[in-house]
């Protein structure tokens, strides 16, 4: 009996002194009055994150999966992927081979990048989208502009009955642990609904290629038959309610940044253009909750970019990727709560800049490679439920003191 008393007391003293270690480690991070604290350590102590704090963000990486090693046994990662399709683990589906590689759907040879249907490079449907239109036209008739039979139907691809209805919370994480994990924050969630692959990003009914019935202009904005500019849809989405959805733009360079000069880039666009090592900034406007990813695919196979996300009123880095990454394809998932926007819409830098390791000796002058940038805002319709909460060492908790 007196062991065990002393036992116990040994752990107590065990934990004091691991706390007192971990808080004299937040210490040392403290300079110039300002903080940054990266709290992965402190989850291992508590077992929760304190994650609703008005100045507090979490993220998501090509550079946090790639830290779990391939593996995910003692990665701490909640609900634990067990069950993935034609493996016998789901380690398989992280490692440089699976689909987060450079041989993957969200690399230089998967439907976002050249050889897909929005290439710049080759002939795409983005690019003939004047004949797509006059297809449709002939297909459903003269007025479908107008009425468009294929957003004002209840069935339509974004209403309650598609991929972002009741189905997305009640269906999709029941088919495996690989679709469990994508919702916000999940191991895949880049690959899922949210991310550029889904409906809400290039490719789906709000792209360039969409069934909005919008045409483009020179710098890639949604204009009405009156030449007026659309930046959103209201689609149907059961037979009593109407959703508004933001279009998905295929902006050029130039227009994206003057969106960005005047805060009014949403999280919803993709643009095609040459990156150097100097970083390309996109500021984008957050006005309600939501989750935000962004995928970089180079135009030639295995080329890397840095990946760095900043709250421009803090100046404070929130997250980042391609920094460590060898073999996966760069992207950065972050989530914006409602806590963060307790004040208004905040504003956040994209910052986009050329791998120097893949430029060999031209990184001492320059280094130019060419870039499909894709940015998805899963919108707050997404947040109607509560995803899944996840948790384990890919997931980054970035906290910072205004």
């Amino acid at each position: 009996m007196q062991q065990n008393k002393v036992t116990t007391h040994q752990k107590f003293n065990n934990t004091s002194l691991l706390i007192t270690q971990l808080l004299l480690l937040v210490l040392l991070l403290i300079s110039n009055n300002q903080v940054v604290v990266v709290v992965d350590a402190l989850s291992l102590v508590s077992g929760k994150i304190q994650t609703n704090s008005p100045n507090c963000y979490r993220y998501t990486s090509s550079d946090t999966i790639f830290g779990l090693d391939d593996t995910f046994v003692g990665s701490g990662v909640v609900p634990y992927p067990r069950n993935c399709p034609a493996a016998p683990d789901c380690d398989l589906y992280i490692t440089p081979s699976s689909c987060l590689g450079w041989n993957g759907p969200i690399a230089a040879y998967g439907p976002l990048g050249t050889l897909g249907p929005l290439s710049h490079e080759v002939p795409s449907p983005s690019g003939a989208y004047a004949l797509f239109q006059e297809y449709l036209e002939i297909l459903l008739g003269p007025y479908y502009k107008e009425y468009n039979p294929l957003i004002y139907n209840s069935e339509n691809p974004l209403s309650a009955d598609g991929p972002l209805g009741d189905s997305f919370y009640n269906l999709m994480p029941l088919i495996n642990d690989f679709t469990k994990h994508m919702q916000g924050l999940g191991v895949w969630s880049i690959m899922g609904p949210l991310g550029p692959l889904g409906p809400l990003g290039g490719l789906g009914p709000l792209g360039p290629i969409g069934i909005h019935g919008f045409t483009r202009n020179e710098n890639g904005d949604y204009v009405d038959s009156k030449g007026v500019i659309q930046r959103f849809v209201t689609v149907a989405w059961d037979d009593k309610t109407n959703v508004r959805w933001p279009l998905y733009e295929d902006y050029t360079k130039n227009r994206a940044m003057q969106l960005s000069s005047l805060g009014q880039l949403d999280t919803s666009f993709m643009v095609t253009t040459t990156g150097s090592l100097n970083a390309d900034v996109y500021v984008v406007n957050v006005t309600e909750p939501q989750y935000v990813s962004v995928l970089v695919v180079p135009d030639i196979y295995a080329k890397n970019f840095k990946i760095q996300i900043t709250e421009k009123k803090s100046r404070k880095v929130i997250a980042k990727s391609g920094i460590d990454t060898s073999y996966l394809n760069p992207w950065v998932q972050f989530y914006v709560s409602p806590e963060n926007l307790q004040k208004g819409s905040l504003l956040f830098e994209i910052s986009i800049s050329v791998d120097p390791s893949d430029c060999g000796a031209l990184s001492v002058i320059q280094c130019y490679m060419n870039y499909y940038l894709h940015v998805v805002g899963s919108t707050a319709q997404m947040l109607r439920r509560p995803n899944i909460t996840y948790s384990g060492k890919y997931i980054k908790t970035v906290c910072l003191n205004h």
